[in-house]
């Protein structure tokens, strides 16, 4: 059980609750993978809550700056709670909606190697993203992850940025509100953005699945840019030639920004209106327009199921799975450095 006891920071506006941390915890990875989600076709709008991204911003602040006891297990601020995580002797804290479904998971680790931002869009569809945030911001070792408390159709009313899709059924239609790597106004766009002025160096990896049918291609890999070239030497083709090198064939990772993978059948699942690589490679209007240009701050991952299917089933067993070692390496070898990266 948690005993509970009051404190209030020599803060004006922060009344905090904490809780001495359970001996006994859910593990992170379980914590998305059972979460409570909004459901499709289950509202009219999302609705953008200046407090809620108030109180976001101030837990991250608190936390980033120590201002939060290092044996606090639990404390609410407004509309968000927090809670400390330790699995495997490593601390995460878990960042939660008050109420289900009114706003991203955060996870944020105490301790970070690499300088990286793990993001699932769309967790219910994309199946397993939601947990391979998870399994690969420990496994990697980065600063943290950020996953939509929402189904990516719950609303019901369309976003005016670019793009259409099929998605939630019928014909092709702008994207739901509910959808946040094509809608502005939600909490897990204010999240990103907010993190990418907080780590400016940092690169953000978000993960995305698709379906295989007619392709080869295991990852389609792409840095959310229209560029394309004749031997993609930027960070998409770094990714995917790693990605080639552990498996052993050039078909099953492909680029967007190279024209040479043209060769293979793969479905164009590139991410050129995804407002947050938009949004990282400085797009005067993201809602809108796409990028020639890459900053190299941005990947946007689609995967097959087979390759999404082991985090699923075995969470942080999928460590065995030849698919995310080869998806790890790849990584590994473009993640920027927080201070030094010698093991």
């Amino acid at each position: 059980m948690f005993s509970r006891f009051i404190f209030v920071l020599n803060r004006s506006f922060f009344m905090i609750i904490l809780f001495v941390a359970s001996c006994k915890h859910t593990p992170m990875i379980d914590r998305i993978k059972y979460a409570e989600y909004m459901p499709k076709n289950s509202v009219e709008n999302i609705f953008y809550s200046e407090e809620q991204f108030s109180d976001i911003e101030n837990l991250v602040s608190l936390i980033s700056k120590k201002l939060v006891q290092p044996n606090s297990g639990k404390f609410e601020l407004g509309l968000y709670s927090a809670e400390l995580i330790l699995e495997n002797k490593k601390s995460y804290w878990y960042l939660r909606p008050v109420n289900s479904g009114t706003g991203p998971f955060i996870i944020l680790a105490t301790r970070s190697k690499y300088n990286l931002v793990f993001e699932a869009p769309h967790p219910i569809i994309d199946r397993g993203t939601g947990t391979q945030a998870v399994f690969l911001l420990k496994t990697l070792e980065g600063r943290a992850a950020i996953i939509p408390g929402n189904h990516r159709c719950a609303a019901r009313s369309k976003t005016t940025c670019s793009g259409k899709t099929k998605v939630c059924g019928g014909r092709k239609k702008a994207y739901p509100t509910s959808d946040p790597a094509h809608s502005l106004d939600n909490l897990f766009h204010s999240t990103h953005t907010f993190f990418s002025k907080l780590w400016p160096n940092a690169l953000f990896i978000q993960l995305h699945g698709f379906s295989g049918k007619g392709t080869d291609a295991l990852f389609v890999i792409s840095d959310g840019s229209t560029r394309k070239v004749y031997k993609d030497i930027g960070i998409a083709g770094k990714v995917r030639d790693r990605i080639r090198e552990s498996l052993g064939q050039s078909k099953l990772a492909t680029s967007c920004q190279d024209l040479r993978d043209n060769r293979y059948k793969y479905r164009r699942v590139c991410g050129r209106t995804n407002i947050q690589g938009r949004q990282l490679n400085g797009s005067a209007d993201i809602c809108h327009k796409s990028v020639k240009a890459s900053s190299g701050r941005f990947l946007h991952i689609e995967q097959q199921w087979s390759v999404r299917k082991s985090v699923k089933e075995f969470g942080y067993g999928a460590l065995d799975d030849k698919y995310q070692r080869a998806l790890i390496k790849s990584l590994k070898a473009v993640s920027p450095c927080i201070s030094t990266c010698a093991d």
